[in-house]
């Protein structure tokens, strides 16, 4: 039970609370919820708040060395380590934090340095020597536990203590924190609580403590480290439903690192199937599509994967059709392919994702096709073969295209059958195509390639079931997943395959209902920087 060190009467009575046990940290995205239980001292009051700071978690804090003379630590004259220019430095340093020592000076030259416990041992854990003291890039490298208790002191091997100091080791706060490494925090009356304002994909430690009338308690034990991430979300938006017998403009909604069935979204603007969607990391755009199993729009819709919500305008094709695709990286969305009945084209046109208006003539595909699977790389998009000649007929062209540059596609090579309207997703590496309709049946094929390198396709595995798709597809570097389909009838399954791992299709969860037909994006997928 600490205490402020005031008295009351005579008695020091001001207590603070002990500090909490700490448990788990659960990620999210750009911030962490973090479970604790009440310390069973709460000093002279009842806890009225909890704290919960974030720190950095393994920063890196660099110091030079060099030798001269001065004043030893133990008394008297002669060589001692100079750390950042000053002699014989009292260190603190922060548990949890690496800490990198220079001894490139040529000054450091028959002085290795090293560290000693509090019994006066050598101590080795977590120490790392690289070249010889005095020696172009010597450094030696200390790794301390976010609970560490060691080392006490540094010295020289062969000059002794002398020539070093002591080493405290404290816990990072906002008050001990020279590398101003609190990076966010809050309050809250109980556990969990979440912190925001977080970095994703940075490396992060969280500690709590109690507050009562008396004021701050100890910070608690610190989290294992944790990275907060964006989750990577798939949007399949509109299609045909055989549950409702009708067209829909209802958007479904997947967390794609999980499983689960799909939860409701939004709805877009119009109802339509046969639609192309691509996203980016913040937006989905859903394009074109079929209104009314006759007439095509060309209307695009866009939505913020971050909120919930009905989609709003974003412009217009350059041209009205339906069964096209789409394709992007962080910036630019292209879409390619198409056909109104038995009239094919090989329109490509794109646009950039952050600014709405009516998307740019941007090249022509290799052959004027439909039910193309589309998907990429930061720098490639891949059209993966498709319907041809007229919409009963299908080919096996794979083409590319740059995606930061306009032109006309390039052949890529061929698809392992002849099929179209299959579905596609991509990692940063490899494009996957998935099922599809080859001449009067349809395909469980799964296959491949590696997006940098012109070749013909790869078998990677099957699906559960032989069915079309279209563009019910969305990825995440890690992941691929197709929803619904045609297998006949329309299924509501959706399934999954990890991208860098040839296999067979492995189930996820469900649709909303038997659907078909539909717009899938995501803002994860391999095209994403």
């Amino acid at each position: 039970m600490p205490n402020r060190g005031n008295f009351i009467g005579s008695q020091d009575n001001l207590f603070v609370p002990d500090a909490p046990t700490i448990g788990t940290a659960t990620a999210g995205d750009a911030q962490v919820s973090v479970a604790f239980t009440a310390p069973s001292d709460v000093g002279g009051d009842a806890v009225t708040l909890y704290g919960a700071s974030a720190f950095l978690a393994g920063a890196t804090v660099n110091y030079k060395v060099s030798v001269a003379t001065g004043t030893l630590s133990t008394g008297g004259s002669g060589n001692v380590y100079f750390i950042d220019g000053i002699p014989t430095k009292q260190l603190t340093l922060i548990k949890g934090f690496t800490y990198v020592f220079d001894l490139s000076d040529s000054s450091n030259s028959g002085h290795p340095f090293a560290f000693k416990d509090s019994g006066g041992s050598s101590y080795t854990s977590g120490v790392t020597t690289s070249g010889t003291a005095g020696n172009a890039s010597a450094t030696v490298t200390l790794v301390l536990a976010t609970d560490a208790s060691e080392p006490s002191s540094y010295y020289c091997t062969s000059h002794g203590n002398g020539m070093g100091n002591t080493i405290s080791l404290i816990a990072p706060s906002a008050s001990t924190d020279p590398l101003g490494a609190v990076q966010a925090g809050t309050t809250g009356s109980s556990s969990p609580i979440t912190v925001t304002g977080l970095t994703n994909n940075t490396s992060y430690i969280v500690q709590v403590w109690a507050i009562n009338d008396y004021g701050n308690g100890p910070l608690s034990a610190a989290t294992a480290s944790f990275s907060p991430t964006r989750p990577s979300i798939g949007l399949f938006a509109a299609g045909y439903s055989q549950t409702a017998s009708a067209i829909l403009k209802s958007i479904d909604k997947i967390i794609i690192e999980t499983t689960g069935n799909a939860t409701d979204f939004g709805d877009l603007t119009v109802v339509r199937y046969d639609l192309a969607g691509l996203g980016s990391s913040t937006r989905g755009v859903f394009a074109a599509g079929n209104l009314d199993y006759t007439n095509a729009t060309n209307v695009m819709d866009y939505v913020t994967f971050a909120s919930l919500g009905n989609a709003t305008d974003f412009g217009d094709r350059t041209i009205s059709y339906y069964n096209s695709t789409g394709l992007s990286n962080s910036t630019r969305g292209i879409f390619a392919g198409g056909h109104i009945g038995n009239t094919l084209y090989d329109v490509i046109d794109y646009i950039t994702i952050a600014s709405t208006g009516d998307a740019t003539d941007f090249g022509n595909l290799s052959v004027a096709r439909f039910g193309i699977g589309g998907a990429g790389s930061t720098t490639r998009g891949i059209f993966y073969s498709g319907g041809i000649t007229n919409a009963s007929t299908s080919g096996n062209t794979i083409d590319y295209v740059t995606i930061a540059s306009t032109g006309n596609a390039t052949d890529f090579g061929d698809s392992t059958s002849v099929n179209r309207l299959g579905g596609a997703v991509s990692s940063a590496t490899r494009c996957c195509k998935l099922g599809g309709y080859i001449v009067s049946s349809y395909s469980n094929i799964i296959e491949y390639v590696t997006t940098a390198s012109t070749g013909n396709g790869t078998d990677f595995g099957d699906l559960s079931v032989a069915k079309y798709i279209a563009n019910s597809n969305a990825s995440s570097k890690i992941r691929g997943v197709v929803a619904g389909g045609v297998d006949g009838s329309r299924v509501n399954t959706i399934e999954y395959i990890t991208i860098a791992s040839a296999g067979n299709g492995t189930d996820f969860g469900d649709c909303s209902g038997l659907i078909s037909q539909q717009g899938g994006a995501s803002n994860a997928h391999g095209g994403l920087a």
